[in-house]
């Protein structure tokens, strides 16, 4: 979260930016390559995934 927002950070201060450069792309980095090398390692569990989209168009119906 820190990381995170210190990326938001960069935006407000384009000179912090300048100075974090390299540093800054770092947890962007790990964080979509974990994400991308998890889900094409491991995948997603389909019959899990279609229950809690179910699960979820019923509690939205429910609501409305």
């Amino acid at each position: 979260m820190a990381f995170g927002g210190l990326g938001w950070l960069t935006f407000l201060l384009p000179q912090l930016a300048n100075y974090l450069f390299p540093y800054n792309l770092a947890p962007g980095i790990l964080g979509e390559g974990s994400l991308t090398l998890w889900l094409l390692v491991i995948g997603v569990n389909v019959p899990r995934w279609e229950e809690q989209a179910s699960l979820e168009r019923a509690t939205e119906s429910a609501r409305v």
